[in-house]
């Protein structure tokens, strides 16, 4: 009985004690129980011998973290939540040194480094007053000794903890030079190089307007905007100085009529809620200057480039765009110009134009185009305030828009731009209510719809390819007529018959885009100057039955000279009025030339070459001097041996120039009207067009040969030679 009683004694001593002692270190390896970063109102962190570091919750446990000391200055709250949420969670790695076992031990403080401590903290607002010293680190640099005031056992941590503990005053502060998206403010006071101007903003349609003096314009919204985002991100280089009574001058910060180079004032009303200054460039950091913010107060250096375009001119702050507002927002505009229209957008988004009493559906791409363009085409001021607009052809215009915009515009709910005159490729303009005229570029206003008919939508007609019983064309006095057969395919109408086959699915794919039409821009209106687009020169007409119930609607078109960017002019008569457009020359050169031929239509000497279709002699008598390729070492040396003496002499005077453009003309129309040149080294590399290709697949004969020659050589000089119409 004793020796149970002896044994069981024994194994609580040894075994149960220890055993629960280890148990009960477990569940509290927590250094700082009880601790909840979030009820943090208060820390300070003590480095050895240097200031206190004091951070402050503002308002309330909720509220955002600011630096109390050694200087006011906004906080990076991350960086204190990150370090209160680790003190949290803070566990020692071994068993605490007891204040027993410490008793043994008289310079425990002086051993484990707290005489003079790494780092003091103090924690308030969660319970009672937490104070923290960190000691020394360990022999492997991986733990450090830390205590608890009032506790006195010593703990050893994960030394990763002073990773996160500031080392000085600016470990902890917010690099962002200005928070500007926490600013309230509607007025931004630029002031650079002593000339001050005002930007204000408006409350209802946030855009920005430009006040100096007495001036009043419309602001560069999206300018002014891209650079106060810019200033948002704008992060401190270097912090250099926190004492108020520094030497402003010596950072070219002190006020004067020439320092700062650039102040910026945030006002909400009278009130100055923010302001920034820049002074000079740093010495050591050409790319940095030397910032300061009225609070706090201190000198910090910052990247020099975002803020050099506040440094500009007040006018380069103005918008020079013709509207500010968002081209959605516009509901109508009224053109007055070769005629007067209005366009009113409907409530399906599409436009409608009525002109008198007319009225039609406007293009949408060309809308588009055209409202992208009142927010896109630049302008150029020409001078800031004019008092007497006479001498800019503004008292009388040449072409007025009044444009009106949805109620949610606020203010700029209509806006009335005036053309006037035009001097030196540039077009005068104004918009009323403000003082300043601008120039256009001459191209930009040529792209300014003045009259109704320009914005009509480009459908020229709409049939269905399979509705078409017969295609008739006429050229230079000739015809040709294919009819659709029973199974569908094309072949020559009776009396027209012709020994070049017909090529079934390419006219088929001809027919059917020919019955969606769209023009690629339209040019005029009415019977008046129908001689300017070459409808009488070419002679060229194609009519498209097309079965309409029991019987047959004719859709006829003629074509004319190509415009000046290629596309061959068209017209058509539609609802009793006849419209004038430019044809999309890819569809001309790749489906109509080819399949819609009139073979005997053309005079002979319709295939030649005149002077005046040589846009390029000195280039094209160049490749041949140089025997620059293929088709010029052929060319030349056709040539006589005089001939080219001539060429090669011919810059010398000017009629030698003569001579030598009779010889170049009358070689090429040799080479035209003799047997066919085309050989594939020849033009090995040439790209050759589609109605090339075509004409060469037909195994020409005749007459032909003259065309397919003219047009190997159309295709090998496409720079010098002009393309002839509508082969």
């Amino acid at each position: 009985m004793l020796a149970s009683a002896a044994a069981l004694l024994g194994y609580i001593l040894l075994v149960e004690h220890p055993l629960r002692r280890q148990r009960e270190l477990q569940s509290s390896r927590i250094i700082l129980p009880g601790l909840n970063p979030s009820l943090v109102t208060n820390i300070e962190i003590h480095p050895w011998g240097m200031a206190i570091i004091q951070a402050s919750r503002q308002g309330s446990t909720n509220g955002s973290w600011s630096l109390a000391g050694p200087a006011s200055y906004p906080a990076q709250p991350q960086r204190i939540a990150t370090l209160l949420a680790l003190l949290a969670k803070l566990e020692w790695a071994e068993p605490p040194l007891t204040a027993k076992e410490l008793n043994n031990r008289p310079n425990a403080q002086e051993d484990f480094g707290f005489t003079k401590p790494l780092y003091t903290l103090l924690l308030q607002g969660s319970g009672p007053d937490r104070r923290l010293e960190i000691g020394f680190l360990s022999v492997f640099n991986d733990r450090v000794f830390i205590q608890v005031v009032g506790n006195n056992a010593i703990y050893q941590a994960s030394s990763e903890i002073l990773w996160w503990i500031p080392p000085d005053k600016k470990y902890w502060r917010d690099p962002s030079l200005l928070n500007v998206t926490n600013l309230t403010f509607q007025t931004l006071r630029v002031r650079a190089h002593g000339n001050e101007f005002d930007l204000e903003r408006d409350p209802t349609n946030q855009l920005w307007t430009l006040h100096k003096l007495s001036l009043v314009a419309r602001a560069d919204t999206a300018k002014i905007n891209d650079l106060l985002s810019r200033l948002q991100t704008l992060s401190v280089s270097n912090f250099v100085s926190d004492d108020p009574k520094a030497d402003l001058d010596s950072y070219g910060l002190q006020s004067s009529d020439s320092t700062p180079e650039l102040a910026l004032s945030f006002l909400d009303h009278t009130n100055t809620v923010a302001a920034l200054q820049m002074g000079h460039s740093a010495t050591n950091h050409p790319g940095l200057v030397f910032a300061r913010r009225d609070a706090p107060g201190s000198i910090v250096e910052v990247a020099k480039e975002p803020l050099l375009p506040w440094l500009a001119p007040f006018t380069n702050f103005l918008d020079q765009h013709f509207v500010s507002l968002s081209p959605s927002l516009v509901e109508s505009i009224t053109v007055a110009g070769e005629d007067y229209f209005e366009l009113r957008k409907q409530t399906n988004g599409q436009w409608m134009v009525k002109a008198g009493q007319k009225q039609f559906s406007a293009d949408a791409p060309l809308m588009e185009y055209w409202l992208a363009g009142l927010t896109n085409v630049p302008t150029e001021i020409v001078k800031t305030v004019v008092t007497e607009f006479s001498e800019y052809g503004l008292n009388h215009p040449a072409l007025r828009y009044t444009i009106r915009f949805a109620p949610e515009a606020g203010p700029q709910a209509e806006a009335r731009l005036e053309f006037g005159t035009n001097q030196a490729g540039k077009v005068f303009e104004r918009r009323l209510g403000e003082d300043a005229v601008n120039t256009i570029n001459s191209e930009d206003f040529a792209a300014l719809p003045r009259v109704s008919w320009q914005l009509r939508d480009r459908q020229v007609w709409n049939f269905a390819s399979s509705n078409v019983v017969s295609v008739t064309d006429h050229q230079n006095g000739g015809s040709n007529k294919l009819l659709r057969d029973p199974d569908g395919n094309w072949t020559y109408a009776p009396g027209f018959n012709n020994q070049v086959p017909i090529n079934s699915p390419a006219t088929e794919e001809c027919v059917f885009r020919m019955g969606r039409l769209r023009a690629i821009y339209w040019d005029a209106v009415g019977d008046q100057n129908l001689e300017r687009f070459g409808f009488g020169k070419t002679n060229h007409e194609v009519e498209f039955a097309v079965k309409h119930g029991a019987t047959n609607q004719i859709f006829s078109i003629r074509f004319g000279i190509r415009s000046p960017y290629l596309h061959p002019y068209a017209t058509v008569v539609r609802d009793g009025e006849r419209l004038v457009f430019e044809f999309p020359a890819d569809l001309y050169e790749s489906l109509v030339e080819p399949n819609l031929p009139v073979f005997s239509a053309r005079p002979a000497v319709s295939s030649t070459i005149s002077l005046d279709e040589i846009k390029d002699f000195s280039g094209m008598e160049d490749r041949w001097a140089r025997q620059a390729d293929s088709i010029s070492a052929f060319l030349w040396h056709r040539l006589s041996k005089q001939e080219q003496e001539v060429l090669t002499n011919y810059p010398s005077s000017a009629s030698n120039l003569k001579k030598a453009q009779e010889v170049v003309v009358h070689a090429l129309n040799r080479a035209i009207l003799g047997p066919s040149i085309y050989e594939h080294d020849l033009f090995k590399g040439i790209s050759l067009r589609p109605a090339t290709t075509n004409l060469m697949r037909q195994n020409p004969t005749g007459l032909r040969v003259a065309d397919l020659n003219r047009l190997l050589l159309e295709d090998a000089y496409p720079l010098e030679l002009s393309r002839s119409q509508f082969r």
